[in-house]
């Protein structure tokens, strides 16, 4: 090797290790910044897949660089990765429509990161939005992979959307009770306690005059309805329970409860 080669050997290497050693903590840092920005102006959601997209967009660049600079033909390289690419394509028609569906989640907005949503039978809060998928963590601390295809396809509820829920209950007591009793006896409940909102107003009505399950006592039944703070909603209603319970133990009244959501 004679010094001219030598010297653009050197040069090369040079680069190379630039690239490598300042290009993928600069991209890191850019795709960090992007996603902190993101998250201010617009979502977490946003910030997580811009950050991926630019994450892995930049190890790209870098690679084909460094292809460059060790002497490839890029550009046949990249023809034959887009023949490659078609055929992928076809064989992984499922991730690619994973990655279309994540982009029409991250259009519609349908939630964010931290809200708590059901899809199917899957229960928990999101932790990320991927390319390929959404990650739910469940209230008993599972990790889930929910497709995106499958969360767009799917019936989603968003537990955690709007800043107030209700919360409704059925409650029973022997027919012979009075009902306005009963009712002030359960306003007087909801009224003395902070956790319940007093706008929009609780309400309690006659919701039938029925037997209860195989019992033949006629009974009447009630419907509780009250609001709380959304994240006060998964505590709430095991409260209201036992206040009512509590309340009709001292008025010796043998009440059934049933929370309904």
């Amino acid at each position: 090797m004679n010094e001219v080669s030598f010297v653009l050997y050197a040069g090369n290497v040079v680069r190379i290790g630039a690239l490598i050693l300042l290009g993928i903590p600069a991209v890191r840092w850019c795709s960090n910044a992007l996603v902190k920005l993101c998250k201010k102006r617009l979502s977490q959601h946003i910030g997580v897949l811009v950050g991926h997209i630019v994450f892995y967009g930049g190890l790209l660049f870098i690679g084909v660089t460094v292809l460059h600079e060790l002497g490839f033909n890029v550009t046949a390289l990249l023809g034959a990765a887009g023949v490659l690419g078609v055929a992928i394509g076809f064989a992984s028609q499922t991730s690619v429509s994973n990655i279309i569906s994540g982009f029409f989640l991250l259009l519609e907005r349908p939630f964010s990161v931290g809200d708590s949503i059901k899809s199917g039978d899957v229960i928990g809060y999101v932790e990320s939005v991927d390319l390929l998928s959404v990650r739910v963590r469940t209230y008993d601390n599972k990790m889930v992979r929910l497709p995106n295809e499958t969360v767009l396809k799917q019936t989603l509820n968003n537990l955690t959307y709007y800043p107030i829920k209700r919360i409704d209950c059925l409650l029973s007591v022997p027919y012979g009770n009075d009902v306005e009793i009963v009712k002030q006896l359960v306003y007087d409940i909801v009224a003395a306690n902070q956790l319940f909102l007093k706008d929009p107003v609780p309400s309690v009505m006659v919701h039938k005059i029925a037997q209860h399950d195989y019992d033949t006592e006629i009974r009447l039944f009630f419907t509780i309805r009250v609001w709380v703070v959304t994240d006060k909603f998964r505590s709430a209603p095991a409260v209201l329970m036992q206040q009512l319970k509590d309340q009709f133990d001292k008025n010796k009244t043998i009440v059934t409860i049933v929370q309904s959501n």
